[in-house]
């Protein structure tokens, strides 16, 4: 009796060793499935744009000028109506921009913008030096049709249009040129601030998506409404060419021994966000006699610094 019982226990030790095999390789391929899909959606994130590198002048462009208006820890995309929620923003353009502003508020307010008709919304997170807040000058905002894309087939930005560019999670260098910093005019970017000289200080270059689903100006994500083109082609889920809206932010940030930080995590968590508010008509008016008759505007805006975007 004494040999039988100890077999039948050996073979259940075995059942169970074997059970625990196959559990381990389920839960295997179950985190592998996992690990890939969080990379996927990591990825999606951070897939950049055919960004636009120069020269100055080559390309029709319209450009605005947006003085710095104020700081909140509020974002109308993210957290609308939340006053506080976000982490602290930097905002430029229509002048009380907060967490409750729709596009219609924005566009009955005064703006910082040197297009009177520009009033919308821009912002991005709060850049800190040994834990100071970093108070920026401006940003320059330009737009153009994206590299390869036919001008002609450009159309305006719908009113109230919500797009959020780079990545607010990133801890690592992101991906792809959608987000980075350079110094002054330089068109090369960095995935954290260089030493800049005095004579070009350190700027943050955010570009935006420049196709358009045709139907929803937000969608939850606040991403996939809108896409970058491809080879001067967008996908045909996002059919509509928009302008190639990139944004260059001036910070009074010079030399080294520096300790820079975003409100938003490291220096590699740059990101923006924009809510168009822009008079209807005076944006269609930029988009026809700039982007689409290939006329170079408004570059005198950019005289006090060498042409953005020269060629290397």
């Amino acid at each position: 009796m004494t040999r039988p019982r100890r077999e039948h226990i050996a073979a259940a030790v075995a059942v169970v060793a074997a059970l625990a095999i196959v559990a381990t390789a389920a839960v295997s391929r179950s985190d592998d499935t996992n690990l890939a899909a969080s990379a996927a959606a990591a990825a999606s994130r951070v897939v950049g744009p055919a960004r636009y590198t120069g020269p100055q002048g080559e390309v029709g462009q319209f450009v605005v000028q947006c003085l710095y208006s104020h700081s909140a820890a509020d974002d109308p995309i993210v957290h609308p109506g939340h006053a506080g929620m976000s982490h602290r923003h930097d905002f430029y353009g229509a002048t009380r921009a907060g967490a409750g502003s729709t596009p219609s508020q924005l566009r009955a307010q005064p703006t910082t913008c040197d297009k009177t008709v520009d009033t919308a919304a821009y912002w991005h997170p709060t850049l800190f030096d040994h834990n100071r807040a970093v108070r920026p000058r401006s940003i320059q905002a330009y737009y153009r049709a994206a590299p390869g894309v036919d001008r002609t087939q450009v159309r305006p930005f719908p009113f109230g249009l919500a797009m959020i560019t780079g990545d607010a999670d990133a801890t690592r260098p992101q991906h792809g040129d959608a987000a980075g910093w350079t110094c002054g005019a330089r068109p090369d970017l960095h995935a954290s601030p260089p030493d800049c000289p005095g004579t070009a200080p350190l700027h943050m270059v955010l570009t935006f998506p420049d196709c358009w689903d045709g139907e929803h100006t937000d969608s939850p994500g606040h991403r996939a409404h809108v896409a970058f083109s491809r080879r001067g082609q967008c996908p045909k889920t996002h059919a509509v060419h928009v302008p190639q809206l990139t944004v260059a932010v001036t910070f009074p940030i010079i030399g080294s021994g520096h300790r820079l930080r975003l409100a938003s995590g490291s220096v590699y968590s740059a990101h923006g966000d924009f809510l168009n508010a822009w008079d209807p008509q005076g944006l269609e008016r930029e988009v026809a006699q700039c982007i689409g008759r290939d006329a170079v505007c408004d570059l005198a805006s950019n005289r006090q610094e060498s042409p953005l975007f020269q060629a290397r």
